[in-house]
């Protein structure tokens, strides 16, 4: 990292766009100090008197020494090769190429898929992506309040905020029009109705691990089409809805706790975000009915069959 005139640390890159380099020095110099630490021969026997806290420092002694080198000459290096910032080579190189790549429609695609992908294998998919969502989409929405400030165009369409106020309505898979869904629809199987209600609360804050695991959406086949297809339109809906200049474009980092409709409100500073979040719940709820009808029918044919199984076979 380059030095300010007066040799102190910049603080431009204590921001989101230094994540980047951030999250991979965390990764990178974790993985080799924990490696060096299981080296027996790197670490600094003490007798057996000296209190364990101290033989432990000691132990770490010569990995943390070892690692801060090696830190230490990849920055003389990138220095004589005429880098004095890596931060910004690098975000030049990689981070500044895919922010752009984010801010389309087809990228904000992909996150959809695969974030509800991994969910199905029982993976939390938000967590899995959330170092990219980090790295790339809260810088986006860091430029788009600078830019408000300033006075100046909103730049990015596709920010963390974009996902969490118009598409995770209720958690991944908008799951709070699965609920309702269920309220709707779902009254013959009491098992669905008891969870819906059970889980309303905390679908009301975006938590929906309730819902995932026990309804299950995890390994369900028919649940699964729903929960995927219905983040997918509403991310089409509300990118087309934005970029076409009829919602504003999101200039607040929202908390991810916020609930729907309230959180499209906050994340464009302005009532048609709500309007395209109350859009956005209403077409969620209409996906998922028919999903809900015929995965009730399957799990009543299910019971029925069982409670007319032969004994032996209940018995197992």
């Amino acid at each position: 990292m380059a030095t300010t005139k007066d040799g102190g640390f910049p603080l431009s890159w204590a921001s989101a766009t230094g994540l980047f380099v951030a999250i991979f020095v965390a990764l990178v110099s974790t993985e080799i100090f924990t490696r060096l630490l299981g080296n027996s021969k790197l670490n600094i026997k003490m007798p057996d008197g000296v209190p364990p806290a101290v033989s432990k420092s000691f132990a770490a002694l010569l990995p943390a020494m070892i690692t801060l080198t090696i830190f230490g000459l990849i920055k003389v290096i990138t220095v004589k090769l005429g880098i004095p910032d890596l931060h910004q080579a690098l975000y030049d190189l990689l981070q500044a190429p895919i922010a752009k790549l984010a801010n389309t429609l087809w990228s904000a695609i992909v996150i959809a898929i695969v974030n509800h992908f991994l969910w199905f294998f029982g993976l939390h998919g938000s967590n899995i992506l959330e170092p990219l969502m980090q790295a790339v989409y809260l810088p986006a929405i860091n430029e788009n309040i600078a830019a408000l400030k300033a006075g100046a165009e909103i730049p990015n369409i596709v920010t963390k905020s974009f996902f969490d106020g118009f598409v995770y309505l209720g958690g991944s898979g908008a799951t709070i029009g699965l609920l309702i869904a269920i309220l709707i629809s779902g009254r013959k199987h009491k098992q669905y109705k008891d969870l819906s209600k059970l889980s309303v609360a905390p679908g009301l804050f975006n938590i929906n691990e309730p819902v995932v695991f026990g309804l299950p959406i995890v390994l369900n086949p028919i649940l699964f089409i729903p929960f995927i297809l219905t983040p997918l339109v509403l991310t089409i809906l509300s990118y087309l809805a934005i970029a076409t200049g009829i919602v504003p474009k999101t200039v607040v980092l929202l908390p991810w706790t916020t609930p729907p409709i309230i959180g499209g409100v906050v994340a464009t500073a302005s009532w048609k975000g709500g309007v395209l979040a109350a859009i956005n719940l209403v077409i969620s709820i209409i996906i998922y009915i028919p999903f809900i009808k015929m995965a009730e029918r399957a799990f009543l044919k299910k019971e029925n069959e069982q409670l007319h199984a032969d004994p032996i076979q209940r018995a197992k």
